[in-house]
């Protein structure tokens, strides 16, 4: 079947765009000059910040395979997903569970184009391009409705998303997303947070450039304002001494050894697992 050259995405080369960005950071081949030299400028006024995206993928990757393994769900739901890069979800879900099915979501033209082009023959795994800040239309989509039953147990990944969202409405966004989970599912979220002092100065400093890049600002929230995200649900403990379910992401493995970056900005992106009863 020929492809209609007016459905293609239109990919803009002429600015950096976080996908890009991100699959740089992680030694990723998908992205361009201008995401390359957005980097550059960011790290020379915040050496750490590209750790950041390698910090949160090594802990995606834990999430994931824990959930896998533990909840034994066949059914996940990645929001701005990005690039397909290293460990996808897919592949670290099929290694325990080698039917179940995966829906991506973004709404960057450069994820969608590459996205479709490597999973398309793919039959578990599906790529939908959308706006995770519209939940009604991500559910209903017909690719979403179709290749996975919401009627049963889903994984919703919020993986490093809802810091690139501005303040109004974000409650009340995903406490849509959680109200149209079936018990038993799971909600996966990552957040940049702000834990105040020397850290908490050089994360701001990011954001501050990457505004100047023309780029969506991060924003560094507080714990506080990262737990509304995650309402009603119970959180797993991060590791056999947290109690909170909201840590550090270097320090999020409850079934091994914490991980190790160096700096004070790896400490500053905060992770959770939390299950609908």
């Amino acid at each position: 079947m020929t492809e209609d050259p007016l459905s293609r995405p239109v990919i803009d080369h002429s600015a950096p765009t976080i996908a890009r960005c991100y699959d740089f950071s992680l030694g990723g081949k998908d992205n361009f000059e201008i995401d390359r030299a957005a980097m550059a400028v960011i790290e020379e006024h915040v050496p750490e910040a590209a750790v950041l995206a390698r910090v949160n993928r090594a802990w995606h990757i834990r999430a994931t395979r824990f959930v896998a393994t533990q909840a034994g769900i066949t059914q996940h739901l990645d929001l701005g997903a990005g690039l397909p890069t290293v460990e996808n979800t897919h592949e670290v879900v099929h290694r325990s569970l080698p039917d179940a099915r995966i829906v991506y979501v973004d709404n960057d033209p450069s994820a969608v184009a590459h996205g479709r082009a490597l999973l398309d023959d793919n039959n578990l795994v599906r790529y939908v391009e959308g706006d995770l800040t519209k939940p009604t239309e991500i559910l209903a989509d017909p690719v979403t409705s179709t290749h996975l039953d919401l009627t049963e147990p889903i994984v919703l990944y919020h993986s490093a998303t809802l810091h690139h969202q501005p303040d109004e409405g974000l409650p009340e966004l995903m406490r849509t997303y959680v109200d149209a989970l079936a018990p038993g599912s799971f909600v996966v979220l990552s957040h940049f947070w702000d834990p105040g002092g020397e850290a908490g100065k050089l994360v701001h400093r990011i954001r501050e450039v990457m505004l100047t890049l023309g780029m969506d600002g991060a924003y560094f929230r507080s714990r506080e304002q990262i737990l509304e995200f995650l309402p009603g649900l119970e959180l797993l403990p991060g590791n056999p001494d947290d109690t909170t379910g909201l840590v550090p992401q270097p320090q999020w493995w409850p079934d091994g050894p914490g991980s190790t970056f160096p700096g004070l900005v790896p400490g500053c992106i905060v992770g959770a697992v939390g299950r609908k009863n």
